[in-house]
């Protein structure tokens, strides 16, 4: 063992000499552990809520869109989703509908975006996450037959009521589990749904409505998602809106989500010109963007608590150098050169530093397999999407968190170690 590291440990233990020095210098460790630890539990907190909601939308929602600028109906949509599927990077692809409407059960209404599922698209598991998401009933249930007609004020019934007759067939619905919640249904009710869309009626224009029966609910995870979505089949959303034979958008699931925009290009060479694609990344830039500034600023405040704690390394070393001055002396009248000392006092800040960061992503990943274990961070669902934060906590980001804190250990010694290097030993040996 080199001297000077030597000597820097024996000056860190405690003696009864130098009880303050002691208490400063495990109080400048817990300072370096505390925010260590504050630091890896805060990046991985923020990690995690990150992919939790990227992971939420991406299973609710596509990763590459086609669709019309003008958002005209796409007539050809069974040739061109036959074309997309065999672009390389396209998992699954499948037509639909988004139509925003208006969801009347009994004397509760609520506003909603109905999306019609193609059940003729191969690979429809993939393509279409109503298939992972449903908690209760069969997508297969949806009323998939063409020549089910829905009501537009052809029923006796009224809009609205919660039952149907015996012989009536109604095509299905699968309402998210919020939405569900707040209409107040359940499997077996049935609702009525108006589009913004009207239809022409000897007094005039109508609002377009149809009777449907809920054969399911679904769960994304994504509070937006589980509160204004439902899905009913491609052929029922074609004739409520009254478009024909028509899809809006033509959804892909790729291999690859962040060489999605790669994968755009081929898809726009693929179905020639007169389309747009969007991905998921676009439709989310906002949020993702808040989140990543949001990371930024919890690495940079508890740098600070870092660098603060590391104030106490200065206290305690500039209190050693005053203690020590006999030590130094001796040391510089048997030969020790002022970089010899310098080495010294810097190796007692590294030490600290160390200590400090090995302690504290100890402390980190105990915290978050705790938080992990137990669901400690619950949060409100209508309010942040999601229920809980699981906490990902990453090797090389605690690596890197550590080696920041012994860089910034090692800072806050150049004062104090440059004090000691100058301290004249004839001097301080005079007097002893």
């Amino acid at each position: 063992m080199p001297y000077e590291l030597f000597i820097a440990l024996r000056y860190l233990r405690a003696r009864r000499r130098q009880t303050a020095v002691s208490v400063i210098t495990a109080i400048a460790v817990a300072g370096i552990t505390a925010g260590v630890a504050a630091l890896i539990v805060a990046q991985a907190l923020a990690t995690g809520f990150r992919e939790e909601v990227q992971g939420k939308i991406l299973g609710g929602t596509a990763h590459l869109n086609l669709l019309k600028p003008d958002n005209s109906g796409i007539e050809n949509y069974r040739e061109l989703t036959t074309v997309i599927r065999q672009v390389p990077g396209v998992r699954a692809a499948s037509a639909t509908i988004y139509e925003p409407v208006l969801i009347s059960a009994g004397d509760r209404q609520e506003q909603a975006i109905i999306k019609g599922v193609d059940p003729d698209s191969a690979g429809k598991d993939e393509a279409n996450e109503l298939f992972a998401t449903t908690i209760e009933g069969n997508p297969a249930d949806l009323d998939l037959r063409a020549g089910d007609q829905p009501s537009e004020g052809q029923n006796n019934a009224p809009p609205g009521a919660r039952g149907s007759g015996p012989s009536e067939t109604l095509s299905g619905i699968i309402p998210g589990r919020e939405l569900a919640r707040a209409l107040g249904v359940r499997r077996g009710d049935v609702v009525t749904i108006f589009s913004a869309r009207t239809r022409l009626t000897p007094i005039g224009p109508a609002p377009r409505y149809a009777r449907f029966r809920v054969v399911g609910i679904f769960s994304a995870g994504l509070y937006e998602y589980d509160s204004k979505w439902a899905y009913v089949s491609l052929g029922a959303a074609q004739r409520l809106t009254g478009g024909g034979d028509t899809a809006g958008v033509i959804q892909m699931k790729v291999d690859d989500i962040d060489a999605v925009r790669e994968i755009s290009g081929r898809v726009l060479a693929a179905v020639g010109p007169g389309f747009m694609t969007t991905n998921w990344q676009e439709l989310n830039r906002p949020l993702f963007a808040a989140l990543k500034l949001q990371q930024k600023v919890i690495v940079v405040f508890f740098l600070l608590l870092i660098a603060i704690a590391a104030l106490n390394i200065i206290t305690t070393l500039t209190m050693m150098v005053i203690e020590k001055q006999r030590d130094i002396a001796i040391l510089r009248a048997q030969g020790a050169t002022p970089r010899a000392i310098r080495r010294i006092f810097m190796l007692q800040g590294v030490v600290i530093g160390v200590v400090g960061g090995a302690t504290g992503i100890a402390l980190g990943l105990a915290l978050g397999w705790l938080a992990n274990t137990y669901r400690l961070i619950s949060i409100p669902p209508e309010i942040y999407s999601v229920s809980h934060i699981p906490v990902r906590i990453r090797l090389v980001e605690c690596l890197g968190v550590a080696l920041l804190a012994v860089i910034i250990s090692f800072l806050a010694t150049i004062y104090p170690a440059r004090s000691a290097a100058r301290t004249p030993p004839v001097e301080v040996l005079r007097y002893e």
